[in-house]
């Protein structure tokens, strides 16, 4: 499973991921494609201070929601399904099944740089499961396996 030809080799960042896959602010969680390597990939995420979130999340001791840190591990995935696979992302998009498990070991804040590592678990014809790490500054911020299947917009 090897970047397919045509798609932009990393590193790379936004305008290129946005060829890749639909997401658009405020939902584009990635900011930088890392690597990408047989079943897995790497991403960052600069988590914007000025983020609607942060508003009421919590006031005075902003952090991410952890759904937000699940939606950057999914789009993560979605990334690699688009460079390695067969996927016109004019006409389909990977979307989510299931979360199996999410585990959170510390906040994430304004300005911190999300590294995530994803890889492919299994796949069986358009459904995929994916275990994902984040971390930040080396220190590990969030586990999650899911799973997605690509869909017709």
């Amino acid at each position: 499973m090897s970047v397919k030809t045509g798609k932009p080799l990393p590193p790379f960042g936004i305008e290129e991921i946005k060829r890749c896959i639909p997401h658009r602010d405020p939902m584009l969680m990635l900011t930088k494609v890392v690597a990408v390597g047989e079943g897995w990939i790497e991403i960052e995420h600069h988590v914007d201070p000025k983020a609607s979130f942060f508003e009421g999340h919590f006031p005075g001791n902003p952090i991410m929601p952890g759904v937000l840190i699940i939606e950057t591990v999914a789009q993560a995935g979605a990334m690699l399904i688009d460079l390695t696979c067969e996927i016109d992302p004019k006409t389909q998009f990977m979307a989510f099944t299931s979360v199996d498990k999410a585990k959170f070991r510390r906040p994430v804040k304004p300005n911190d740089i999300v590294c995530v590592r994803l890889e492919i678990a299994r796949s069986r014809g358009p459904l995929y499961k994916f275990s994902g790490a984040a971390s930040v500054d080396g220190q590990a911020v969030a586990a999650v396996d899911f799973s997605a299947s690509i869909m017709n917009f």
